[in-house]
């Protein structure tokens, strides 16, 4: 079975970290990251930006010319090259596994570890795929790229074994429903007691009930 200790996330803010820039660039990038996921991109003022990154207003316009062209700074490495690198990693992984139960063990497993390894970003990405069309465009072009493969695989491995009365596109939005309600709870209500090993165990339970034959 798949272990989630043996798989190491390289995170969005460890490739941010290791990367060379000028070190006001890269403190205002680490603030901006972590003030748009926890109060989103319009509750953020670029002057609590500064005073976080402990740098000036014109710091910030010194590297990015406008807030949008910040935010599009810190989402385009995670949209156009970390995702299309988890999901080549994430699909042949999953070739590994065959039954139902492993087949769910590592999609929870695997996905839950993307997740929490990359939550600020993930915390972005999904306020304002729904309101900011440049970001909305950006996700849609990687998505459009990477489902068919992935809907083919999942077809391929499980529906056998899943109930008839259900297609694919359940299937996932089954396993998508729990695994993220999870996730974004973590997320929002941080002071609410979480014990991942035997959450994530009830949550694979809890999709195979719905879905096995």
């Amino acid at each position: 079975m798949f272990n989630m200790e043996e798989k190491i996330f390289g995170s969005y803010r460890k490739r941010l970290l290791d990367q060379k820039m000028p070190h006001g660039k890269k403190a205002v990038l680490l603030a901006a990251t972590d003030l748009f996921a926890k109060q989103g991109y319009n509750g953020t003022p670029t002057t609590q930006i500064a005073e976080s990154a402990g740098v000036s207003q014109a710091t910030i316009f010194k590297y990015f010319k406008t807030k949008q062209d910040l935010l599009t700074t810190i989402l385009q490495p995670m949209i156009e090259e970390l995702l299309p690198l988890y999901r080549d990693d994430f699909l042949a992984e999953l070739e590994q596994y065959d039954t139902l139960p492993e087949l769910i063990h590592f999609l929870v497993q695997d996905r839950y570890r993307f997740l929490t390894a990359n939550s600020e970003v993930v915390m972005i990405l999904l306020n304002e795929a729904f309101t900011n069309e440049t970001i909305r465009t950006m996700v849609y072009k990687v998505f459009n790229e990477s489902l068919p493969s992935f809907f083919t695989l999942l077809h391929q491995k499980m529906m056998s074994q899943v109930r008839a009365d259900l297609d694919t596109t359940t299937v996932i939005r089954t396993i998508i429903g729990q695994l993220g309600f999870y996730f974004i709870q973590q997320q929002l209500a941080p002071n609410i007691p979480t014990e991942p090993n035997r959450d994530l165990a009830i949550i694979e339970g809890e999709i195979l009930r719905a879905i096995q034959k």
